[in-house]
């Protein structure tokens, strides 16, 4: 996420998770698998129709290319290197809710762009895709933004979000 806004919308309870995980049809994960219509059902399985994907921790300040090149390399080198997925998150892995705890804290996703970009920083993967002039300075820009975001109040970033549009 690209903005300390972004983490404004993001935790237990906001339907857009505060783990690393995904689920089929529970809002409360950041990747949620969102099954169509029962269309068989049968005694040792049921059949649905078309299914989507909904991916919740990109918003509309993030620049949708750069975001989109990491999902979709990300899931390209899960299938070449032939990864496992994860198991769902589920009330016995979710940790808990009360708290915000996960079962591990490697599950849990960064809580403010400086912990997220402190994470981003260490992604060899990431810099691999973006090439390293372009994570760089990606980084540099982002800091600097949380730097001044993190200087003013709610008040503030609105009023001068309104002044700029």
């Amino acid at each position: 996420m690209p903005s300390n806004n972004s983490f404004r919308r993001v935790g237990v309870g906001c339907w857009t998770g505060s783990v690393n995980g995904w689920a089929v049809e529970d809002k409360e994960v950041p990747l949620r698998v969102c099954r169509g219509e029962l269309t068989v059902q049968r005694k040792s399985r049921a059949a649905y129709g078309p299914t989507n994907v909904e991916f919740k921790l990109s918003d509309s300040t993030s620049n949708i290319y750069l975001a989109l090149a990491a999902v979709l390399a990300s899931g390209l080198d899960g299938i070449v290197r032939s990864l496992k997925l994860r198991p769902p998150v589920n009330n016995n892995n979710r940790g808990n809710a009360a708290n915000g705890s996960s079962s591990s804290d490697s599950d849990k996703l960064p809580s403010s762009l400086k912990e997220s970009l402190n994470c981003l920083n260490q992604n060899q993967f990431i810099m691999g895709v973006m090439g390293k002039e372009l994570f760089t300075s990606y980084l540099a820009v982002r800091r600097e933004e949380d730097r001044v975001s993190s200087e003013r109040t709610l008040d503030q970033e609105v009023f001068e979000a309104l002044q700029n549009a």
